[in-house]
């Protein structure tokens, strides 16, 4: 029986990370990608079968290598999930620095497309898998104050849907779309601010990574075999914050 891979770019941000760890507890093979932090899966490389490539997604030579690397040492290559982001404090779009823009743009929403790029071409190769974007809640509504990465995760969704066309009937492209959820891009909100957020959710909590890693795992596996061009939200119940 061969054994699945998936292969996690940007694995090392904590919703990488506890996808990583799903997909490894469920018995896949874990190609994980890093730009700069190598040590953050030497615990998983403990308990896992995990290979790390180093991927810059803001270098179309890195994201070709990695791809390259990925895709001629593993033969049986299911799923690919697509997570880098980065974030900015809230900040009025008027008051952002235009090298700030440039930097979450590039990041979020070019390097994110040119990896869809090649997880396209190399799945389409073989006539199946599955992509996963992340995007955000911003990206359907709009975060006040986060205007460029609202932007940027609003393109996400539009590629999303635009991509799991061309793909088809081959190979499947979803996204997920957390809300407020416990990470380090999240963390310099104080605790009140903790407290208000989670009165006006719902369900009345924050978000776990593990919330994000379940929809991302489902949206990968068989179960969602008749999915694709959607985006599944992981809020709470609420994309206002």
């Amino acid at each position: 029986m061969i054994k699945k891979s998936v292969f996690i770019i940007g694995a090392s941000s904590d919703i990488g990370k506890a996808t990583a760890l799903l997909f490894a507890e469920k018995g896949y093979n874990i190609i994980a990608t890093y730009n700069s932090s190598p040590n953050s899966f030497k615990d998983l490389k403990n308990s896992y079968n995990i290979k790390t490539i180093k991927m810059d997604i803001t270098d179309i030579a890195s994201i070709e290598k990695g791809f390259e690397q990925a895709f001629s040492n593993h033969e049986y290559i299911e799923n690919i999930i697509i997570c880098p982001g980065i974030s900015e404090k809230e900040m009025m779009l008027i008051d952002m620095p235009n090298q700030t823009i440039e930097q979450i743009l590039k990041i979020n929403l070019l390097g994110i497309t040119l990896c869809n790029k090649y997880a396209a071409k190399y799945l389409l190769e073989k006539k199946h898998g599955s992509i996963v974007n992340l995007s955000s809640v911003y990206g359907i509504d709009g975060g006040c104050c986060e205007a460029v990465y609202s932007a940027s995760k609003a393109g996400i969704i539009g590629l999303t849907k635009a991509l799991a066309k061309e793909c088809a009937p081959y190979v499947r492209v979803n996204a997920v779309a957390p809300g407020f959820i416990e990470t380090k891009m999240t963390s310099y909100f104080n605790q009140e601010e903790r407290e208000n957020i989670a009165s006006s959710i719902p369900l009345k909590r924050l978000g776990a990574t593990e919330d994000v890693a379940n929809a991302i795992y489902f949206l990968s596996c068989e179960a969602s075999s008749y999915i694709t061009g959607e985006v599944l939200t992981v809020s709470g119940g609420t994309t206002n914050f």
